[in-house]
């Protein structure tokens, strides 16, 4: 849902324009995400979650835990630290599909010996489908494989 939101946004600041089924869309998918009464100040309500992530940067690349994720931005635990304003991309692996957001460092905590970090989603993310040659399962192998196999 956050993937399909953040498409459509991008395809607004792109000048696109959206068809009447992705307005629609967009729309139900703010009010899902509508902030409570407590959450005044917040533009759109986060969801509790757990999934693992790549955070990648200016010599960053860390697996971290995504706990908090909205159309705005997530919340990741176990982070390096990443400064205000910090242009970072969150990759989530889900079956075979790679999730990549960009995103920039909102605010940071200290969370025992890493970090607990918020970050704001800008621009369009990228969805790409993982797709193995050959499989390993089958004993066919190719060249990738078998310099794998020789280191």
């Amino acid at each position: 849902m956050i993937f399909q939101y953040r498409t459509l946004l991008g395809k607004c600041e792109l000048g696109v324009g959206l068809e009447w089924d992705e307005i629609e869309a967009i729309t139900d998918i703010e009010t899902a995400f509508s902030p409570g009464p407590e959450e005044k100040l917040r533009r759109f309500r986060r969801e509790s979650v757990k999934l693992r992530a790549l955070l990648r940067g200016d010599r960053i690349n860390d697996a971290v835990e995504v706990v908090e994720l909205g159309p705005g931005g997530l919340v990741v635990r176990n982070a390096p630290y990443v400064a205000r304003g910090e242009q970072v991309e969150i990759v989530v692996d889900q079956g075979d599909k790679s999730y990549r957001f960009s995103a920039r460092g909102a605010w940071l905590k200290d969370d025992g010996d890493d970090y607990r970090v918020g970050l704001a989603f800008e621009g369009m993310p990228v969805c790409l489908h993982k797709v193995e040659v050959s499989s390993r399962e089958s004993g066919e192998y190719n060249l990738v494989h078998q310099i794998a196999a020789a280191a």
